[in-house]
C-alpha cells in the first residue's frame, strides 16, 4: 500500500514550484498525494522565511497541523528549514523533521529518513545532485511537474534560483544561495512539456530575471544576461500561448526585449519592476544602485516603447534611518511614477543582512511608524490604480477564466494586465464558461480596481 502525504505551500511563486517538484518526486517514488491532510500518513509544510510575519506563519501553520493530527507525521521544508533548521530542531520537537530548500527532488529521501528515526534536520545541498559541471539548479533527473498548484490553465517556470544582488534588506542570498541558472535548453523544454500538456499562461520567476545566465562563464568580458537569447528562444515557438515576466531588476532592466514585448504579443507588456525606495540616501543604504531620476526614465522609456504596458512595483518603507522627508520623496515618486500596480511592505529586520546591522548606526523606525506609512502608500495607490484601470473600459481584451462562480452567471478571470494572485481581477458575465479557456471579452466598466467585462 502506498504511503500518503498532503502538502501545504506557504510563500512565493518560486516556493510553489519547489512543492511542485517535492510532489512529483514523491509520486515518482510511489507515495499517494492526497488533497485533505486528514487523509495523509504525512503532512508536509513548504515553509517561507522570507520575512518575520512569514516565518510566524510557517510555524503557526505547522502546529495547527500537528495539533489537529496528533497521530500524523508533520514535517516542515523550505526556506524556513533550511535557514533554521537545527533550532526549530530544537524549539519544536512536536515536528517530525526539517527539510531545506536547495533540492527539493531529494524529498523522498528526507521522508525515509525521518520516519526511520533518523537525523530530523536534511539540508542538501542542490550540488550533491546535479552534475558538477551543470549550471542547472534542478537534478539531472528533474520529475516532471505532473500536479499544478497554480489556477487552471497557468503554470510558473522557474528559471534560476538564488540571487547575487545582495541587497541590505534581504535575506534570499543566505536562504537560496548564490545565483544558480538552468541551462537554457531545459528551460526551452520545459516550457514545451507544459504547453503540449494544454497550458495558456506561462510565468517566468527568479529572484531576477535579468540575471538569468551571468553565473555562467562567458570569457572575460563581463557576464551579460541570458534573458534575450531565451525570449527568442521562446518566441521561436509555434502556438499561442502568454508568458508573463515576473520580478526583473529594475537597475538591470535588458533594454533589448522590449522590441520583443512589442511585436510578439505572446510576450505580455507586464513588467514587475520592484524598485523598493526613492529618495538616494536610502537606496544607497539598502545597497541599491538606482535612483528616482533613473527609474522614472526606465518607465518612460518602457512606456514610450510598449504604450500597452502595465507596471508593478514594490516600496519598501521603514528602513533604518528613513525619515520623514524621506518618506515624502518616495510620496512624492509614486505620483510620478503612476503605478497600474504597487506591492507594499513594512521593513522587517532579517539577521545576518547589513541592514539589520544599519539598525545601530541609523536608527530604527518605529513599527507603528512603518505601519501608518504603508497605509498611507496604500491609501494614495488605491485611486492612481483605479485611474489605471480605467484606460480598459470599452476595450475588448482576451482573459483567461480561473474559477466559474458555482449557481451564477460570473466567472473570475484575468487578462494580460493581471498578474495571478497579486492583482485586480477581471469579472466575466455569462454562463458556459470553462476554467483555464480564454475568450474574448469586451470590458463594460470598473468596479473599484476590478473590472467587469462580457464575452464577445
Amino acid at each position: 500500500m502506498k504511503k500518503t502525504f498532503y502538502l501545504e505551500s506557504l510563500g512565493c511563486a518560486k516556493n510553489q514550484v519547489d512543492s511542485e517538484v517535492m510532489i512529483a518526486a514523491l509520486v515518482e517514488n510511489e507515495w499517494k498525494h492526497v488533497q485533505t491532510p486528514d487523509e495523509a500518513e504525512v503532512i508536509i509544510v513548504n515553509s517561507c522565511g522570507f520575512i518575520a510575519p512569514a516565518k510566524e506563519e510557517s510555524i503557526q501553520v505547522a502546529l495547527e497541523f500537528h495539533a489537529q493530527f496528533p497521530d500524523r507525521k508533520v514535517v516542515m521544508a523550505g526556506c524556513l528549514s533550511q535557514r533554521y533548521g537545527a533550532e526549530l530542531a530544537a524549539g519544536m520537537p512536536e515536528i517530525s523533521g526539517f527539510f531545506g530548500n536547495r533540492a527539493p527532488e531529494r524529498v523522498p529521501e528526507f521522508l525515509e529518513r525521518s520516519l526511520d528515526g533518523g537525523a530530523s534536520v536534511f539540508l542538501p545541498d542542490a550540488s550533491e545532485s546535479s552534475p558538477a559541471d551543470s549550471p542547472t539548479v534542478f537534478a539531472a533527473h528533474r520529475p516532471v511537474r505532473r500536479t499544478l498548484l497554480s489556477l487552471p490553465g497557468s503554470a510558473y517556470v522557474k528559471i534560476a534560483e538564488g540571487c547575487n544582488n545582495r541587497c541590505a534588506f534581504c535575506a534570499i542570498p543566505m536562504i537560496r544561495g548564490d545565483l544558480r541558472s538552468r541551462a537554457l535548453e531545459d528551460v526551452i523544454q520545459e516550457i514545451r512539456e507544459l504547453l503540449d500538456r494544454g497550458l495558456f499562461e506561462l510565468n517566468l520567476v527568479a529572484h531576477d530575471l535579468n540575471s538569468f545566465g551571468r553565473d555562467r562563464a562567458t570569457g572575460t568580458g563581463s557576464r551579460q544576461s541570458e534573458l534575450p537569447r531565451l525570449l527568442e528562444a521562446i518566441s521561436r515557438l509555434p502556438g499561442k500561448f502568454w508568458i508573463r515576466l515576473l520580478y526583473l531588476y529594475p537597475e538591470t532592466f535588458p533594454m533589448e526585449i522590449l522590441p520583443l514585448l512589442s511585436s510578439d504579443s505572446r510576450f505580455l507588456p507586464y513588467l514587475d519592476l520592484p524598485m523598493q525606495h526613492a529618495s538616494a540616501d536610502i537606496l544607497h543604504a539598502m545597497g541599491r544602485s538606482g535612483r528616482r531620476e533613473s527609474y522614472l526614465s526606465l518607465i518612460e522609456t518602457v512606456r514610450h516603447s510598449v504604450p500597452e504596458v502595465v507596471i508593478r512595483s514594490t516600496f519598501l518603507v521603514g528602513y533604518p534611518g528613513e525619515s520623514d522627508e524621506q518618506f515624502d520623496e518616495l510620496l512624492a515618486f509614486q505620483a510620478e511614477a503612476a503605478f497600474d500596480w504597487l506591492g507594499l511592505f513594512a521593513y522587517s529586520p532579517e539577521e545576518g543582512t547589513r541592514g539589520y546591522l544599519q539598525q545601530r548606526t541609523r536608527g530604527r523606525v518605529p513599527a507603528a511608524t512603518a505601519r501608518a506609512r504603508k497605509t498611507e502608500l496604500e491609501r494614495r495607490q488605491r485611486p492612481i490604480s483605479e485611474e489605471r484601470m480605467e484606460r480598459f473600459v470599452g476595450r475588448e481584451l482576451e482573459v483567461l477564466i480561473e474559477e466559474p462562480v458555482i449557481g451564477e452567471d460570473l466567472a473570475f478571470a484575468r487578462a494580460y494586465l493581471q498578474a495571478p494572485e497579486v492583482d485586480g481581477a477581471v469579472v466575466v458575465r455569462g454562463s458556459g464558461f470553462t476554467a483555464g479557456r480564454t475568450l474574448a471579452a469586451r470590458i463594460i466598466r470598473r468596479n473599484g480596481i476590478d473590472l467587469e467585462a462580457v464575452p464577445v
